[in-house]
């Protein structure tokens, strides 16, 4: 009798176990494929900063990136989850979709930096200093910080640039990530 009890409850612990797994295979599969649109939206973000240096959409598109993965995130919710997600839940699903964009806008990042920047990047950030040194001036800030910084810069690999964007990426999606799963509770 003991015994029969016992393996009910085991019986009763992988099933639930099973729907967990499934659960989390589901939500990675839709975080890797938010994971790529968000991908491309930083990369045509990356691209509007780099050729398109004195238009404001591409900081415009940068500060879209939270909106847009929780609008991804409650369209999961709704299609997927009939309307019905748990904070863990929405915090794993923000944590991978980012995760997932940031292997991507970094190996994007780095095909970029080897075969088509030549420089133009390092360009860009240049001509920003020389344009915010007399502000910086004016404020009693040292410059000599900044170019050296910029040296060091120039001197990074295509590689290291690429894996410093994406664990900034990365890191600062984890961050946010935090904040945007809270709107997994609200209702549709």
């Amino acid at each position: 009798m003991v015994e029969k009890r016992y393996l009910c409850i085991v019986y009763k612990h992988k099933f639930r176990l099973m729907i967990d797994f499934n659960a989390i295979t589901q939500t990675k599969a839709f975080a890797r494929q938010d994971g790529v649109f968000l991908s491309m939206l930083w990369i045509v973000t990356f691209a509007t900063v780099v050729y398109a240096p004195s238009s404001d959409v591409g900081g415009m598109l940068m500060l879209s990136t939270p909106f847009f993965v929780a609008w991804r995130m409650i369209r999961f919710r709704n299609y997927a989850l009939e309307g019905v997600m748990s904070y863990r839940k929405a915090l794993v699903y923000c944590i991978y979709t980012f995760f997932y964009a940031s292997l991507l806008f970094g190996v994007a990042l780095f095909v970029y930096f080897r075969f088509i920047d030549n420089g133009r990047f390092l360009g860009i950030i240049n001509t920003m200093v020389i344009q915010l040194t007399p502000l910086y001036n004016r404020s009693g800030i040292s410059t000599e910080e900044l170019t050296a910084a910029l040296g060091l810069l120039s001197e990074l690999k295509p590689l290291e640039i690429a894996f410093a964007f994406a664990v900034y990426g990365t890191l600062v999606g984890w961050v946010c990530s935090v904040f945007i799963a809270a709107f997994a509770k609200l209702k549709r």
